[in-house]
């Protein structure tokens, strides 16, 4: 079983499903605009694998820098170089003004990773989690047909203890940070108006 586990942490790991789910996203709001050309997904596209980019020259590059890092380091620099990342796949849908959905994908993958960053010196919360439930839970607030990936993100807060990569609390932990994120930009959403007030609509 903890072979199984491991190897789901792996096939999504924080990187990869965070990726899968703003490709889900991107085609999601391409699809919804008027005139949706291949040109226009295109640019999305390079604008995400700029983004990415950032994010893997972070990750890769702060340990060759500053040398050998703590234990949490790995986790640290992972976030720190996935929050740049989504900054900077922010500001090219504010450039472009392509919509809303994106860019609030984007900015509470930033304010998640605020407190993880603060957390993850003291307690090892698992990423693995927060980076699954985070992405996936904004998804199924946007359409509930995203359902499928909510699941997969799900399966995670079990797979990392039994991977005996986390503690049953640290990846409850996880979980416990995304939610009280998706909960509170729910409520937010509900009272402006925006793209989550429209779900179940």
């Amino acid at each position: 079983m903890s072979e199984i586990a491991r190897t789901y942490s792996a096939v999504f790991a924080p990187e990869i499903f965070v990726l899968l789910c703003s490709l889900c996203l991107i085609g999601y709001e391409w699809r919804s605009t008027s005139g949706h050309s291949p040109a226009g997904l295109g640019k999305r596209l390079a604008v995400l694998g700029f983004g990415w980019v950032v994010a893997f020259v972070i990750y890769q590059g702060v340990p060759h820098v500053v040398g050998p890092l703590p234990e949490w380091g790995a986790d640290a620099t992972g976030s720190a170089g996935l929050a740049i990342g989504m900054l900077a796949i922010w500001a090219g849908w504010r450039v472009w003004n392509w919509g809303d959905i994106m860019p609030e994908f984007a900015l509470l993958l930033v304010a998640v990773t605020i407190p993880h960053l603060l957390i993850t010196p003291f307690w090892d919360i698992s990423s693995h989690v927060l980076y699954a439930m985070a992405p996936a839970g904004y998804l199924l607030l946007v359409d509930r047909r995203f359902l499928p990936l909510s699941l997969v993100a799900l399966g995670m807060v079990v797979a990392r203890p039994l991977a005996d990569a986390h503690t049953w609390l640290q990846s409850i932990g996880g979980l416990a940070l995304a939610l009280a994120f998706l909960i509170a930009l729910a409520r937010v959403g509900s009272r402006d108006g925006s793209t989550l007030a429209l779900v179940g609509e």
